[in-house]
């Protein structure tokens, strides 16, 4: 009887090797797997950053139609005139975004978050 107990104990569980296996498994997996997610994120953070900028802009031309000029100081300032007049969110002063308006014409607003447009 003990015999047969220590038999059937010996079939129970995974072998060292059945678990070596599954650990390169995984291994060879998540090493495949992490690029594509890096890769991923970055892509997520430039459209985001492409988004904002249009948002941006397009707050920007819209206070220069409402004032017949552009919000004054450095682009900091220029964000919170917007935000105060209501036309961007407070969420806009948490990024780091360059606005380049020395020509009304020709307004030029930059992500300058890492991976940003």
């Amino acid at each position: 009887m003990a015999r047969v107990r220590s038999q059937n104990a010996k079939k129970s569980g995974f072998s060292l090797l059945e678990i070596m296996i599954a650990v390169v498994i995984m291994g060879i997996l998540i090493v495949m797997i992490t690029p594509q997610l890096l890769r991923a994120s970055g892509r997520a953070q430039n459209t985001a950053c492409a988004g904002n900028v249009r948002t941006i802009s397009a707050a920007l031309a819209e206070y220069q139609l409402i004032h017949g000029q552009l919000p004054t100081g450095n682009s900091v300032q220029q964000l919170q005139a917007l935000v105060s007049d209501g036309l961007l969110s407070n969420d806009a002063l948490s990024g780091n975004y360059a606005i380049q308006d020395t020509d009304a014409n020709n307004i030029s607003v930059t992500c300058l978050s890492p991976g940003g447009v």
